[in-house]
This record gives structure tokens, sequence and C-alpha cells, in this order.
């Protein structure tokens, strides 16, 4: 099967899997001021509003959100994090086998 000249070559995507590292902190990164924000939110709002529980309810439903919405970016990063690392042993594998069965063609 001949390569599409708009696919990247094999140097391009490990090019990009070396990045994968810094997106990863950048997810990491937002979670946490997520779960900061949320903290910060029952901590501030939460207790002026222990008057009723709707009141209650309403100040910590938002940041309860936006948790939420946060751990499920979280969890998509890190499958994509994992799936880039599968890609490079896959590569990597790829390059041995390259590289024996042009050993084994030399001699």
């Amino acid at each position: 099967m001949v390569p599409d000249r708009d696919s990247p070559t094999t140097e391009d995507i490990e090019g990009r899997i070396e990045q994968v590292g810094r997106y990863s902190r950048f997810v990491k990164a937002g979670l946490g001021v997520i779960v900061s924000a949320f903290v910060l939110a029952v901590v501030g709002r939460l207790p002026s509003n222990l008057g009723s529980v709707a009141s209650a309810v309403d100040a910590v439903l938002l940041p309860l959100i936006f948790v939420g919405m946060g751990l499920l970016l979280f969890g998509i990063g890190m499958h994509l994090h994992l799936m880039h690392l599968n890609l490079v042993k896959q590569l990597r594998k790829s390059r041995v086998a390259e590289s024996q069965s042009e050993d084994e063609a030399k001699s």
C-alpha cells in the first residue's frame, strides 16, 4: 500500500509523540485548576448558603458540574496519552523488526 502524500511520516509522528508529556502536564494542570476552583467555591459560598438545602445545592451545583467535566476531560487526556505511548511502542517494534530483517538480508 502506497502512503498518501499528506500522511505524516514516521519522523513526523515521533516528533509529535515527544510532546505528549507536555500535553499530559497541561491536562493535569487544568484538572488542578478546576478542583481548586471547586474547593474555593465550597469554602467561600457554601457557608453563607447553609440556611436552606436549595440554596446550598445551588451554591455547589455548578462547581460540581465543572469538577465532573474536568475529571471527564482528564480521563480523555490520559486515554489519548496512553494511546500515544502505545503508538511509540509499536513504532519501536517496527524499527527493531526492520533492522533485524536488514541484518538478515545482509548476511
